[in-house]
This record gives C-alpha cells, sequence and structure tokens, in this order.
C-alpha cells in the first residue's frame, strides 16, 4: 500500500507528533496523483507525493498560507514536518 519512502515518513511523523504529545492518530488518503492527504481530529495537516520522478509536499505556514517545497530529498521532506505537527 505505502512504498519505503511513505513509510520512512510516516514513521518520522508518528515519532514528531508523539514527541510533540499530540494524537498520532492521522486520516491518510490517497489522491488520484499518487500524492497522500494527511488529516488530523484537528483538521488538515497536508499533502505530499513521494512515488514517481517529481516529489513535493504541501505544508501550512499560517492559517491561510500554504507553501510547497518540490523536487527535495526525504530528509529534507522530513525537516518540514515541524510545520505538519504544528497544525496538529
Amino acid at each position: 500500500m505505502f512504498t519505503e519512502d511513505e513509510k520512512r515518513f510516516l514513521d518520522a511523523l508518528e515519532a514528531a507528533l508523539v514527541a510533540a504529545r499530540k494524537s498520532p492518530a492521522v486520516n491518510i488518503t490517497r489522491m488520484a496523483d499518487k500524492a497522500l492527504s494527511v488529516r488530523s481530529r484537528h483538521g488538515y495537516l497536508g499533502k505530499i507525493k513521494l512515488q514517481g520522478r517529481k516529489t513535493w509536499m504541501q505544508y501550512m505556514t499560517s492559517l491561510y498560507n500554504a507553501e510547497v517545497a518540490e523536487n527535495r530529498p526525504l530528509e529534507e521532506y522530513i525537516q518540514l514536518l515541524k510545520y505538519w505537527v504544528r497544525a496538529a
């Protein structure tokens, strides 16, 4: 169901949520373009696409602003998890 990179990313997300004393329960939806849309019980966290040639991650920087990081190594996407944890 998940690729190795997706598993590593989701494991890092769970660890970051637990470290921040937040619930690690998230809802993951596979989009048509093979991206993952991730929500917590408090709302939208972001989207990430790790399959294929082009990769990207969307994250909220404030209530109404989103940023997109494109074609970065997995480790850089994991570093950006702080924005997802803040929104969780």
